[in-house]
């Protein structure tokens, strides 16, 4: 009868292989940051309908600032690869918010993606290591 093999040791990953994760994670919550943005600027293409039927009514102000806001969006989300990604996506969650001025459900629905988009954040800190606080907009 052959003797069993001892179960083998777990070791500790080297540098080289956190780094290796370090990265893969970074990709993958960027790449989660994008689909959010993208989300909300779907979201914002459809607020001209809701804000039609209000009695303000849409007007060809709020319907330019809000394809105006949804092209920044996408733009930023296709930028989410710089260094500087994450820190305009940041910035475009307040204009996000302030769409709740015209339509006063989007307060509730901008503040859904606001926690989506700050857990990812910090998700992000989590397995990359970024720092944390405001520095982590920028890395």
């Amino acid at each position: 009868m052959a003797e069993p093999t001892p179960p083998a040791q777990a070791t500790e990953p080297t540098e080289e292989q956190r780094a290796e994760r370090a990265a893969r994670a970074n990709r993958a919550t960027r790449g989660a940051l994008s689909a959010v943005l993208g989300l909300e600027a779907l979201v914002v293409l459809l607020v001209p309908r809701a804000i039609a039927f209000t009695s303000t009514g849409l007007g060809g102000t709020r319907a330019g600032l809000l394809i105006a806001l949804a092209v920044i969006m996408v733009a930023a989300a296709g930028l989410m690869r710089r260094p500087w990604g994450i820190g305009v996506g940041s910035a475009l969650q307040l204009p996000f918010i302030l769409t709740g001025v015209w339509l006063t459900v989007m307060f509730v629905v901008a503040a859904i993606f606001a926690t989506i988009w700050l857990s990812l954040l910090n998700l992000r800190k989590e397995l990359v290591g970024t720092p944390g606080g405001i520095r982590m907009l920028a890395s």
